[in-house]
């Protein structure tokens, strides 16, 4: 018993020899290891053995995971491991091909090269690795086909052969492997059918065949694998129907078929799937309504059917699934809303959805992302507003949405997107409109607003709470008296109020009806990249602090009335990329310090009354790529840059 104990326990030092010559890295020292090698064998020669138990010493398992280790299998000498069972030396950086001789380890049960820089085909002679239970190639870079010979080896449990670059068709003969749990060939480029045998495997419990070029159907054999708990193949060119005896696979958990060429209605027998809880069908031609037995999944988290050709209503039943988080349906012909939940993350942009938001909705607490965009719904925006605590983003933007602006957006505080525009909303921007403190985007364009009455919120310095602050300008909708600071007898203890919004990252109110002069107070966005006021009413001068937004990326004020320019000033703005100034009536000439706009790339001047010469300075401008000053006033000689050869001036 202890002979047998110390056989498999003792490695031979001739076994470690060869071990060291096989990898060389900055972590092992040759001479430590020849060194021990040599204190072995010294010791062998020392022991009185009656039974002549040190003539098979022997190696059973190599375990040389994430040792830092490079080198080739050039030197291994395979025949030198008839025992070996175990070998794992993934994640190194070992190299070169996998040689033919590693079929020789005919006791061979658990095989990982994972995670190294393998390269080159997957040899054939490892078919005669029949012991084989678990074989790891993944994250290689081996090419070439999959060879035939892998069918042989009836004893494999687990196939992973993901992340390499793999070509050509699944082999027929994988369908031999009857003891097979998992099979992963994900991320190559398998081409062709995904064989109909592969549905033998009746043990299997994860199929991750996804991110190939597979084509054709998905086999009805399919419906044998009852044990299965995951089906991926998503991101494929499949084609034609969701099998309806895929509702058979009664322990699937996560179903995901998204991007691929699938063509038929959604099967109601989909409905019978009680565990699962991922379904992805996103990408696909899929038509037809939404089968009222999706209802039925109460363990469901993930639903996405997003950019197919589903019509008629969103089913009612998809109310019964409490457990249902993300609910993604955007891009379809749907045409009726749907009807409560607990969601977490709800888009239903780009379909045919009318009528009004539902209350059921409205009480979905955990929301915290919500896309009605293009769509046809309607109602009074002031009603919308549910109790979203977690609100986090929100798009409203094109549909038939009117009336004021509520007066309780403050209490969605994690608010970050809010998108409104282009709807038919009304009056000014806004009294009691509590915009959260950390909201980074703001588009309210394409609407009817003005700005005779404004509310921000700001933080009262000892409460730590946040509070209105209301401004009037009962005569003209003026931007400038909406963000001027309280002055005069009133006495406040608050910050001043655009501070409170220092997250902002986009403010968009284009085509409104704003109107008077562009307020200083904006450059207390210290962290605005993108401010579009164009196409309102603004007049008067770009008043020099614009200058003290310095991070500004994008800047349009087009189609306003603006008179005079500040160009010297806007010349400060070193990352501004777009600048938009056409169609107004700007006067002053062009000064050269707008070289100052070293990242500038797209420029437009046109449809102005500038007078003067274009300055040589543009000359210097090396990220310019596009300039836009016709009808500007500008007269030449034109700057000698490829910005000025393309553009048109008149």
């Amino acid at each position: 018993m202890e002979s047998s104990t110390l056989q498999k326990m003792i490695i031979s030092p001739v076994s470690l020899l060869f071990l060291v010559l096989l990898i060389c890295s900055h972590h092992v020292s040759s001479y430590s290891s020849n060194e021990e090698a040599e204190a072995l064998l010294n010791w062998k020669a020392s022991l009185l053995d009656t039974h002549s138990s040190l003539l098979s010493w022997s190696v059973i398992k190599i375990n040389l995971t994430k040792s830092g280790l490079g080198g080739t299998f050039q030197h291994f000498s395979f025949s030198s491991f008839p025992n070996l069972a175990y070998v794992d030396i993934c994640i190194n950086n070992l190299s070169g091909p996998i040689p033919p001789q590693i079929g020789l380890l005919s006791k061979l049960k658990y095989l990982d090269l994972s995670t190294n820089q393998f390269s080159g085909g997957i040899p054939s002679k490892i078919g005669r690795l029949t012991n084989l239970e678990v074989l790891h190639l993944l994250q290689n870079q081996l090419n070439g086909s999959i060879p035939q010979e892998i069918g042989q080896l009836k004893s494999l449990l687990e196939l992973d052969l993901y992340a390499n670059q793999l070509e050509g068709s699944i082999p027929i003969s994988l369908g031999n492997l009857s003891n097979l749990v998992f099979l992963y060939l994900y991320d190559n480029q398998l081409s062709g059918h995904i064989p109909p045998e592969i549905g033998n495997l009746t043990n299997l419990v994860e199929i991750c065949l996804d991110t190939n070029t597979l084509t054709g159907p998905i086999p009805f054999t399919f419906r044998n694998l009852k044990r299965l708990t995951v089906l991926y193949l998503f991101n494929n060119s499949l084609s034609r129907l969701i099998p309806p005896e895929i509702g058979n696979l009664r322990s699937l958990q996560r179903l995901s078929r998204h991007w691929n060429n699938l063509s038929s209605p959604i099967p109601a027998s989909l409905g019978d799937l009680s565990e699962l809880t991922l379904m992805h069908l996103f990408v696909n031609q899929l038509f037809g309504p939404i089968p009222q037995e999706l209802g039925n999944l109460k363990s469901l988290l993930h639903l996405e059917i997003s950019q197919n050709k589903l019509n008629g209503s969103i089913p009612t039943s998809l109310g019964n699934l409490t457990n249902l988080e993300t609910l993604y349906l955007r891009d379809n012909h749907l045409s009726s809303i749907f009807q409560g939940g607990s969601l977490v993350r709800f888009v239903v942009n780009d379909n045919h959805l009318s009528g009004s938001i539902p209350k059921s909705l409205k009480v979905c607490k955990n929301l915290t992302r919500a896309m009605f965009e293009r769509n046809q719904l309607i109602g009074n925006i002031s009603e919308v507003m549910g109790d979203w605590p977690n609100l986090e983003y929100i798009d409203l933007s094109y549909n038939k949405f009117y009336g004021e602006l509520p007066h309780n957006w403050g209490r969605c505080g994690r608010l970050q997107n809010l998108k409104i525009a282009r709807n038919n909303i009304t009056g000014s921007m806004l009294a009691d409109f509590g915009i959260s403190t950390q909201l980074t985007y703001l588009d309210l364009s394409s609407n009817h607003l003005s700005l005779n009455r404004f509310c921000i919120w700001v933080e009262l310095p000892v409460q730590r709470r946040l509070c209105p602050i209301f401004v009037r300008n009962v005569g003209s909708p003026d931007i400038h008296e909406c963000f001027r600071g309280l002055t005069g007898s009133q006495r406040t203890p608050w910050k001043w109020g655009v501070t409170s919004l220092t997250s902002l990252l986009e403010l968009i109110l284009k085509d409104n009806q704003l109107s008077g002069s562009i307020p200083p107070e904006l450059s207390s966005l210290s962290c605005l990249e993108n401010l579009d006021l164009s196409s309102n009413r603004l007049n008067r001068s770009i008043l020099e602090r614009l200058s003290e937004c310095l991070p500004l990326h994008h800047l349009n004020l087009s189609n306003n009335i603006l008179s005079d320019i500040v160009l010297i000033q806007i010349g400060k703005l070193n990352h501004l990329s777009k600048l938009d100034l056409g169609h107004n009536l700007l006067t002053e000439g062009i000064p050269s310090q707008i070289q100052g706009l070293e990242d500038l790339e797209r420029l437009n001047l046109s449809h102005n009354n500038l007078n003067g010469l274009i300055p040589s300075s543009f000359e210097k401008m090396h990220a310019l790529l596009y300039v836009n000053i016709s009808y500007s006033g500008c007269r030449v000689p034109v700057p000698d840059c490829n910005a000025f050869r393309n553009a048109t001036i008149e």
